[in-house]
């Protein structure tokens, strides 16, 4: 699964966990313990509406504050269509080898959409786990998240990214161990 089929895939699966978020589901607690609903939405949104900025090679600097603020306003649905139409028709024409300037350097095009795919597919977990959506990733998205993720482990430890990992069963399956990677347990309310 190239970086760009990975990236639609996990942009279907936050979209979909996106159009059942409702108002009233904003203050509800996630996984993710920094944040409720409405913020890790927030977040959500705030990461894809940069996509086509990064890929057409604007910079931080020349973005600028364009997104700062609130980005759900009273559409989180239709904000999340809008900028993830903008990001699909970026991805179009985005060349996989083309420098992208994010916050600690420059990497590829590539190395971008892996990095923002696998946020999407955990953050799309955690927000089904704060609305009471069970979100379960197909097998080949779960595999290439796990294979991206793994090498990287200790660096998003030292960055704060994702909590310190969760130790697991060896017979989990894969999803649980991708979760587990980044300190989440299925089982995240009842604890």
């Amino acid at each position: 699964m190239n970086a760009k089929a990975l990236f639609l895939a996990t942009l279907d699966q936050a979209t979909a966990v996106i159009d059942h978020v409702a108002p009233d589901d904003y203050h509800r607690p996630t996984p993710d313990t920094e944040w409720d609903v409405a913020a890790l939405a927030g977040h959500m949104l705030y990461e894809l509406c940069w996509v086509p900025d990064l890929l057409q090679g604007k910079t931080i600097a020349e973005v600028g504050s364009v997104y700062d603020g609130d980005l759900i306003g009273d559409a989180l649905a239709a904000n999340w269509h809008a900028a993830a139409a903008r990001a699909r028709e970026a991805l179009d024409t985005a060349d996989l080898q083309a420098m992208v300037h994010v916050s600690y350097g420059d990497i590829t095009a590539e190395a971008y959409l892996q990095q923002v795919a696998a946020d999407l597919c955990i953050h799309a977990w955690d927000l089904g786990e704060g609305i009471g959506k069970s979100v379960a990733f197909p097998a080949q998205v779960t595999q290439v998240v796990y294979d991206y993720l793994l090498p990287r482990l200790t660096d998003y430890e030292q960055s704060n990214l994702f909590a310190p990992p969760v130790i697991v069963p060896e017979a989990a399956d894969l999803q649980t161990k991708l979760l587990a990677l980044t300190g989440r347990r299925v089982n995240w309310p009842a604890l």
